[in-house]
């Protein structure tokens, strides 16, 4: 029994070892399969990574490629970007001169250019002493004609259709413009006179501020209006930009006066373009200096002061001589200019054809009066005008009547006060800007001329008769036009 019981026990114990141990191997098989498990997922992880860096270094390998290249395209734009901006640095410091510009600029649009400028103007014309009234036209085109950057052709031909005639032309300029450099020009053929700043630059009808001219340029004119000849014109900056002096010499045919016979007499009007059957005995020749003082950027304004004269022989070789003095100022919206001169007229058969002009105007443009509270309408009107008032007269020792011409016409009131030795007259203007090249104007004139002098009459004798001129009544004239230019 005893011996059963210890047998027992020991198959137990055995069996019990053995179940145990192969527990133990079951959790040993697993263990072992944990680890493989382990170890697969590290060799994939460590694949994965491998494969991760491969491609980041790729990555890296591509953006230092590109990087180099930005560098090399870096250095290459820098350098032809130092390269331009040394260009553009030579450029501006070789910048080209207005008149270089001006070329550049011509040969840009091309040659051969054609262009229509001018205006036209309809008058109104009351006179009380002859108590007329009337309608007149004027159409001045004027034809530029550039074939090349230096060489222009100039013309104009004007329309004059005064009261109660038929229409009348003429060419008062026609002339070819040479430009030599940026300081120096030379024209050639019919021009307006140089003489003073009015026949230049003034006396276009949609240029003067007036509807007449003064009287020393008027019908009673102390220097013809046009010349045929050669001008040489030149200018120059000698101070700050504005401060600057220009020039103009000529050479002409000079002036002549109307022939009422084999008698020539004080008085007798200048004709108005001289022409080579008339003058015989040799040229004329003139000259004129302006001046500007102030500079653009002062506040002084724009002052210009001139001198000019002009020379010649006219009939049998008997001397001509005339000289003046004149101004411009501009000063925001104050105008003002004036003149004088004078003329020597040496004659065969008497004493000397001495006469003396002169004029003085002002304007003032309103556009910079203040009008608050005023209704638009009205500031935009009163912001139009231009009040102006002009004083001119002439001296001379005699008129010759079969010369005057009392017909009314663009410019020219035909009052019988003008055609006297000593004309005096005040002239109030008014004028209203539609717009830059538009304007209405209105003009009254007062004539008061003064007693003296003489009057020629030659009423188809050879000989005139002189006789003394008394009192002329004053007079008064009123003028409106509209002049559009183009």
């Amino acid at each position: 029994m005893r011996y059963l019981i210890l047998s027992i026990l020991i198959l137990c114990a055995v069996f019990g070892n053995r179940a145990a141990d192969a527990a133990d191997g079951v959790e040993l098989q697993q263990i072992k399969r944990e680890i493989q498990r382990i170890k697969d997922e590290e060799r994939r992880e460590r694949e994965r990574s491998e494969r991760l860096i491969e491609e980041l270094e790729k990555k890296v390998d591509q953006l230092e490629s590109q990087n180099r290249q930005l560098q090399q395209s870096s250095a290459k734009l820098e350098t032809q970007t130092t390269e331009q901006f040394h260009q553009l640095q030579e450029q501006m410091s070789t910048t080209p001169s207005p008149g270089q510009f001006a070329r550049s600029f011509a040969d840009y649009l091309g040659t051969h250019q054609f262009t229509l400028a001018g205006a036209v103007a309809g008058d109104f014309i009351y006179d009380r002493q002859t108590a007329t009234n009337t309608f007149a036209l004027d159409f001045e085109p004027i034809l530029l004609y550039r074939v090349t950057d230096w060489l222009l052709f100039e013309g104009t031909i004007e329309a004059n259709l005064p009261a109660g005639g038929a229409a009348e032309f003429s060419l008062p300029v026609a002339t070819a413009q040479i430009f030599l450099n940026d300081y120096l020009e030379i024209q050639a053929g019919i021009f307006d006179q140089p003489f003073g700043d009015w026949y230049e630059e003034q006396s276009p009808f949609w240029v003067n501020r007036f509807v007449t001219a003064p009287l020393p340029y008027g019908v009673e004119a102390l220097v013809p209006p046009t010349d045929l000849g050669v001008q040489l014109r030149g200018g120059a900056q000698w101070g700050d930009l504005g401060q600057d002096v220009d020039y103009t010499a000529w050479f002409s045919n000079g002036p002549s006066f109307a022939s009422e016979g084999p008698v020539p007499v004080a008085g007798q009007a200048i004709n108005g373009v001289n022409t080579i059957k008339i003058n015989t005995n040799g040229l004329g020749y003139g000259a004129r200096v302006r001046f500007y003082p102030f500079p653009l950027d002062s506040e002084l304004g724009r002052l210009e002061v001139g001198a000019s004269t002009l020379n010649g022989k006219w009939q049998n070789g008997n001397w001509y001589n005339s000289w003046g003095i004149d101004f411009n100022y501009l000063r925001g919206a104050l105008q003002a200019r004036g003149e004088y001169l004078e003329m020597y007229r040496q004659m065969p058969n008497s004493n000397a054809d001495n006469r003396q002009g002169w004029f003085v105007q002002i304007g003032y443009f309103l556009n910079q009066v203040p009008l608050s509270g005023a209704p638009e309408v009205v500031q935009n009107f009163i912001h139009r005008l231009e009040p102006l008032v002009r004083y001119s007269g002439l001296n001379q020792r005699a008129i010759v009547s079969d010369e005057i011409e009392t017909v009314p016409e663009t410019g020219f009131s035909g009052s019988p006060s003008i055609w006297v030795p000593h004309p005096r007259e005040v002239a109030l203007g008014l004028d209203y800007w539609m717009a830059p090249s538009i304007v209405w104007q209105n003009e009254v004139d007062l004539e008061l001329p003064e007693a003296g002098g003489s009057i020629a009459t030659f009423a188809g004798n050879p000989v005139p008769t002189i006789t003394a001129r008394g009192a002329t009544p004053n007079d008064v004239a009123f003028l409106s036009q509209l002049a559009i230019g183009f």
